[in-house]
């Protein structure tokens, strides 16, 4: 029992006491609900305009090879495993048409947008062996001329997920099996989501 400073306090007084709380804890609760339904309207608001939702009109679908069904947190591992595999894959059936490809990955957006884009792009190989200078000096002209964090980031002989900081948004590139280069984005209103293409 709730012990109070005045000797009038009565039992009357204790369930009025108890009422008031219960309804100032309604009121909480109706305002998180109504807080988490405008949240998920706006969610999705976004994705039915996202241009990479699969559920979007703006999506290319006949350019799709594979979508993920698995929440990452559980399913990390084996996207990676298959992303390898498929990076694998398209690199031999390109080699076999004499042609090159890089692969680019963009993670841009995070509190808009819960995913990220990794796009195979195939290319011509004269042009596939000079697309590292050219992505080279793109990237290090890219976004703030001044940065906090390293404007590029050689990717030869490390991961991109042991390379960029958790929770930062990040572009990478790389060339067929080799590796590439990553940018972390400093300012995502002037850094274009097309920049890879």
């Amino acid at each position: 029992m709730e012990r109070t400073d005045t000797e009038y306090y009565t039992l009357d007084d204790m369930f009025v006491s108890k009422a008031a709380k219960r309804a100032r804890s309604g009121e909480e609760e109706e305002v998180q609900r109504r807080r988490a339904i405008h949240e998920h309207q706006q969610l999705a608001a976004r994705m039915e305009k996202c241009p990479h939702c699969f559920d979007s009109s703006e999506l290319s679908k006949h350019l799709i090879i594979a979508i993920g069904t698995k929440s990452l947190p559980f399913f990390f591992f084996f996207f990676f495993f298959f992303k390898q595999m498929f990076r694998n894959a398209l690199v031999k059936m390109f080699e076999a048409k004499d042609l090159d490809c890089v692969f680019l990955e963009t993670n841009m957006s995070m509190k808009k947008r819960y995913h990220m884009v990794y796009e195979c792009i195939p290319l011509p190989k004269e042009v596939g062996d000079m697309a590292p200078i050219y992505f080279k000096k793109a990237i290090m002209e890219s976004d703030e001329e001044w940065s906090v964090n390293k404007k590029l980031i050689d990717l030869s002989s490390k991961d991109i997920r042991k390379s960029v900081p958790k929770g930062l948004p990040y572009f990478s590139v790389d060339f067929g099996l080799q590796g590439g280069f990553a940018h972390i984005i400093e300012d995502q209103n002037k850094f274009p989501h097309y920049f890879g293409k």
